[in-house]
């Protein structure tokens, strides 16, 4: 029995590029801009849920900030989607420029860093956050002790 599509994206059976030739093949060439957005739309939901361990070409900012309470550090979990009952955290985060509200998933980081996130063993330390930025939100992929400045 052949798998359909959802299947084959299930078990990767179907690459990034494949995917688009799929859609072409059954939806049809675009013809104008509104089904060219709708096709680039339908595209980045299936590459988002099928394909986001691959490498993408992002940027990573850093941002230098404590956490100084631990209410400050909130466990939540997500209510729908693809990520239904998967734990992750809200951390807010003072800095010079003012908070930041960073993500923090546990696929994102080495287990010691999310043992220390669980345990609020990062409170009160000056800390460098590396983070990527969606639209909706930004991602913390690690973190590590602030340098110390030296005196001349």
């Amino acid at each position: 029995m052949d798998k359909n599509f959802w299947q084959q994206l299930e078990a990767k059976q179907i690459s990034k590029d494949q995917v688009e030739v799929f859609l072409f093949s059954k939806l049809g060439q675009p013809t104008n801009p509104i089904q060219q957005n709708l096709l680039t739309e339908i595209l980045k939901k299936v590459n988002a849920y099928y394909f986001a361990n691959e490498i993408q070409n992002t940027t990573i900012y850093q941002l230098i900030g404590t956490i100084i309470k631990p209410e400050k550090i909130i466990e939540k979990q997500f209510k729908e989607g693809k990520r239904m009952g998967q734990t992750y955290y809200s951390l807010k985060i003072t800095s010079p420029d003012g908070e930041e509200t960073l993500q923090a998933f546990q696929e994102n980081l080495e287990p010691s860093k999310w043992k220390q996130i669980q345990q609020l063993a990062i409170l009160k330390q000056k800390l460098v956050f590396k983070y990527k930025k969606w639209i909706t939100n930004k991602q913390l992929l690690g973190f590590y002790p602030a340098p110390k400045k030296t005196s001349k």
